[in-house]
């Protein structure tokens, strides 16, 4: 029968100086690979602006403290949301009030930007107090890795899988990012962890353990949902295998060696973290069913709930059913039902193709462009030190005491294989945590092995925190060598694996040391939510996303142009994907009508019968379109020049174009005309 906690230990007593010695050597590697790992994510946070989603997790975050009002983003868990504003509780930053239209419409973005940029408030404080929140939670993270690694490998795979976890990029640029990822991944893994340990020894502590960290869990984000094929096929590798089950209570001890004994504590334990996950829900949610405090605001959120039409019987009935018994807090149903039913299809960019919803591939290729190949090598050496060691008769763990670690990477990757939305690696970023720990494996094969494999695995070490110093503090926009680095980062993905629009002080620096006053004009297309203006850009802006301007197709000028690299690719365009025959039409069929409006004088007869002659609207549509377009056959054209010239952060690239170079991009040959229909996307 294998044997679930088994640590490999070291032949010969060892005297008492030695082992208090040891554990004080242990214990000072942990605290400066968590030192390092806690300055390396908060000083590279310093360096950069709002991501996409974190000022709406800041300000809902905040409205929830301030209000226990549940109408405004509730699809992605409100855990993290009130972990990164409990500063704000002392700091007390100035918020909208209820009279204020976005905070009425629950308009997630728009209220995020009047929090941050007008009232008065600091964002680069607001920015620093959440993103210092987070820097604990990934603390927390890291210290259960070591514990984890510790228990299959002792002290010394503890630390490898640490560090390994302390110097990853991934793991730093979420330290330093308020959003829902690094939370989910900390808690799956712990509950993966707990759950597994109680298939084996049931006591008090780790079922309290369990719970507590389950109805955290349940709170963090709706992925939390994986844990219920992990927790099944924990439970059949546990049936497979065999072996007792330890009760412990109060000083006594039951051995269950009966499938059906065990049976009944399992089931117990599932019924206490059912009971546990929706009374955590409840109490989030202040046991109170109405999302708002004032039922006539809650109304404005159940007018916008869709549904997907494959889903839509089973998941509208799902919703009319929670609804109608009121089985969830009314919040909590509607951010579940808009997330589950949403009939978004949302574009998708990899490796050079472009694509409306997702593809079984967009997460494994993620994998093998965004992890470190150290990583890569690191873990194969951990699996022919383990072989070696078991062969060898050397004490090793068997590989049954790491099925939490292999059973929670390969379920939640195939999971995410199944999602139609490929927005990022991020969203599989909850497999590392159990990478970094199997990693501590090339420990094992220390004792029989050379110096030469002890001077190999440092090496891949070193490689590793070479890899992070020489990304920072770009650190999402790290891309292996396998990919070309982060500078060929573009090609392979965009959106939040590259480009979450946080480069904004950084373009200003450039542009200070570039463009000194403004000499040359400056065209910006943004992908983001920060403020350019906050940051003292002064720059015309081209069509971004969001895009809350009123379109102005005028002439555009020789002069830097600022492009957003999922602009760039195409992604969150009008004309999405490549230049094609159909968005070649389009452009010179509203060129022309530009052309036929711009001759007719205001206020003239000739303008006064293009009004009459045309529908409402039709004319503010042409505008719109012709200026995404142009837009978009300008990215074609210099997507045909390769390599952007400069870049910021990776993210953000620069070119200095002159008349010819746009006489070329807007009237020239077509670029990438491809024999194929666009998607061509509604405009905003």
């Amino acid at each position: 029968m294998p044997k679930f906690d088994v640590s490999p230990t070291e032949p010969g007593g060892r005297s008492p100086l030695l082992v208090r010695f040891r554990a004080g050597w242990v214990a000072l590697a942990v605290t400066a690979l968590l030192a390092a790992y806690a300055a390396m994510a908060f000083t590279a946070s310093l360096q950069k602006g709002q991501s996409f989603d974190e000022g709406q997790q800041l300000a809902v975050g905040y409205n929830l403290w301030l209000r226990g009002d549940y109408r405004i983003e509730g699809a992605n868990g409100d855990l993290i949301k009130r972990w990164a504003t409990l500063p704000y509780l002392i700091t007390r930053p100035n918020f909208p009030g209820t009279d204020d239209p976005y905070w009425l419409k629950a308009e997630p973005y728009l209220l995020a930007h009047r929090f941050f940029f007008e009232l008065g408030n600091r964002p680069e404080a607001l920015l620093r107090q959440g993103r210092a929140m987070m820097v604990l939670m990934g603390v927390a993270l890291g210290l259960l890795i070591f514990r984890c690694a510790r228990e299959l490998f002792g002290p010394e795979g503890g630390l490898v899988s640490l560090a390994v976890f302390a110097f990853s990029p991934h793991a730093l640029a979420f330290g330093g990012i308020v959003s829902t990822d690094l939370s989910i991944t900390l808690l799956l893994f712990a509950a993966t962890w707990c759950i597994w340990r109680l298939l084996h020894e049931v006591t008090a502590g780790r079922v309290l353990a369990s719970l507590g960290v389950f109805a955290l869990l349940v709170l963090a984000k709706l992925t939390a949902l994986v844990i219920l094929p992990v927790t099944a096929v924990l439970l059949m590798v546990k049936y497979a295998a065999g072996g007792p089950l330890v009760v412990r209570w109060r000083g006594r001890a039951w051995t269950l060696a009966r499938r059906r004994g065990q049976a009944a504590v399992f089931g117990a334990l599932i019924v206490a973290h059912a009971i546990t996950g929706w009374s955590a829900i409840w109490a989030h949610y202040g046991f109170r069913y109405r999302a708002s405090p004032q039922p006539d605001n809650a109304a404005v959120e159940l007018r916008r709930v869709y549904y997907r039409d494959g889903a839509a019987a089973p998941v509208e009935a799902l919703v009319r059913w929670t609804r109608r018994t009121h089985f969830f807090p009314e919040g909590f149903r509607l951010g579940i039902s808009r997330l589950l039913g949403s009939d978004d299809t949302l574009g998708s960019f990899m490796a050079g193709e472009w694509r409306a919803g997702g593809t079984p591939a967009f997460f494994p290729y993620a994998i093998w462009v965004k992890t470190r190949p150290a990583l890569m090598l690191l873990l194969a050496a951990g699996v022919a030190g383990w072989w070696l060691a078991r062969r060898s008769g050397r004490v090793a763990p068997a590989l049954y005491a790491a099925t939490p670690h292999l059973v929670l990477v390969s379920v939640y990757l195939a999971v995410a294989m199944t999602e139609d939305i490929n927005l990022g690696h991020r969203h599989v970023l909850p497999i590392y945590p159990a990478l970094d720990v199997l990693a501590g494996a090339v420990v094992l094969a220390w004792p029989g092995a050379g110096w030469w494999w002890r001077a190999a695995i440092g090496g891949l070490l070193l490689w590793m925190a070479g890899d992070s110093l020489a990304v920072r503090p770009d650190y999402l926009a790290f891309f292996g060598s396998q990919a070309g680095g982060p500078q060929r980062g573009y090609t392979h993905l965009v959106d939040s694996s590259l480009d979450w629009g946080m480069n904004l002080p950084g373009l200003k620096r450039w542009f200070d040391t570039h463009n000194p006053g403004g000499r040359e004009p400056v065209y910006l297309a943004y992908f983001g939510t920060d403020s350019p203006e906050h940051y003292g850009l002064k720059a015309r802006r081209l069509p971004s996303f969001p895009d809350w301007r009123r379109p102005d197709p005028v002439p555009l000028t020789p002069g830097y142009y600022a492009i957003s690299a999922s602009l760039f690719q195409g992604v969150y365009t009008a004309a999405f994907g490549p230049w094609c025959p159909d968005y070649e039409r389009m452009y010179r069929a509203t060129q022309r009508n530009f052309v036929i409006f711009d001759r007719a004088a205001p206020n003239s007869p000739e303008r006064r019968r293009l009004f009459a002659d045309t529908p409402p609207g039709f004319w503010d549509e042409q505008f719109a379109l012709l200026e995404h377009l142009r837009f978009a056959r300008l990215c074609a054209w210099l997507r045909q020049r390769g390599q952007p010239p400069h870049h910021v952060g990776h993210s953000i690239f620069i070119w200095k174009l002159d008349q010819a170079a746009l006489d070329a991009a807007f009237n020239g040959p077509p670029p990438e005309l491809e024999d194929r229909p666009g998607q061509y996307r509604t405009l905003p």
